[in-house]
């Protein structure tokens, strides 16, 4: 015998049960964050960190998203997942603390990126509730970071914007990129690099970005060569300016280089000094992102 199908009363009765479900778990979400706000404090305290732990942690976020993408069945888009949990997680870190992000706008004339696209793009990040602050110049932005009044800042990828070289201010223990955005790999423009005064966090599949001086007269090809012969995988150079007479590059590498990584060591030896950069996270792959069929966008 055939089973009638349900009446749109009774679905939108169970429609409203899972909201139900879904506010119940978000409340419980915000329990548990309680509770590692006050295990992030202890363990700063523990380390004499200071008064402030690190409140966002790109690597984590990207990992989890991954997962959750991972996971997906059904028609459900990926996209809505990915732009529901980066509200969620956003949130979250404000409750942990006072949470901005401070965003290079520098007059249009200035550079070939309209200012209005990089603020786009963290709003679009970071959601609608995020102080978002700005700064006129790349040191102004560095200096919001160090005064605490933001904790991430935006800055345009350096191959957009090759005259503001405010990368070679990145070392290992200070400034260094944390993420790249857009997360979801769809868009090339505008992109953005994400900063802070925290270490990279790795998100288990990862770029490496590394400061590179040669100290010795070296092409690209030579220095490409001589990265890959210490073991390294530099996919592409991104950045070049003058330090000090010899030219200084920043090098993408296929996956993330920690400080201290004897490969490093080993071109130090060589005449080719490296630092580490940061990292950003491969993008998430949402090709399979379509709309609900029949469901307004």
């Amino acid at each position: 015998m055939t089973q009638a199908p349900a009446s749109l009363a009774d679905l939108r009765r169970r429609l409203d049960a899972i909201d139900d479900r879904l506010l119940d778990q978000l409340m419980e979400r915000a329990r548990v964050m309680e509770d590692v706000r006050a295990a992030k404090a202890a363990d700063a305290k523990a380390a004499d960190e200071g008064p402030s732990p690190r409140l966002a942690r790109p690597g984590r976020e990207l990992a989890i998203l991954r997962r959750l993408v991972a996971r997906i069945q059904g028609p459900l888009p990926p996209g809505l997942v990915v732009r529901l949990w980066r509200d969620i997680m956003t949130s979250f870190t404000r409750l942990q603390g006072a949470f901005s992000v401070v965003v290079l706008d520098t007059p249009s004339a200035e550079r070939a990126k309209p200012p209005a696209q990089l603020m786009g793009l963290a709003r679009r990040h970071y959601g609608q509730a995020t102080p978002l602050l700005t700064a006129s110049s790349p040191a102004q932005l560095i200096a919001r970071l160090d005064d605490g009044r933001a904790q991430l800042g935006l800055l345009p990828t350096p191959e957009d914007t090759p005259d503001l070289n405010w990368w070679r201010n990145l070392a290992p223990g200070g400034l260094q990129v944390l993420a790249r955005l857009p997360i979801d790999g769809r868009e090339t423009q505008p992109g953005a690099f994400v900063v802070g005064r925290q270490n990279f966090e790795e998100s288990g599949a990862d770029r490496g970005l590394l400061a590179v001086a040669p100290d010795i007269e070296a092409s690209r090809a030579k220095l490409v060569r001589m990265l890959t012969d210490a073991g390294l995988s530099p996919v592409g150079i991104i950045a070049e300016t003058p330090v000090g007479g010899r030219p200084l590059f920043l090098i993408v590498n296929e996956a993330y280089v920690a400080p201290g990584d004897a490969r490093l060591a080993n071109l130090a030896g060589a005449g080719v000094r490296t630092s580490v950069a940061g990292g950003y996270g491969v993008p998430l792959d949402l090709a399979l992102d379509q709309p609900l069929k029949g469901v307004p966008a």
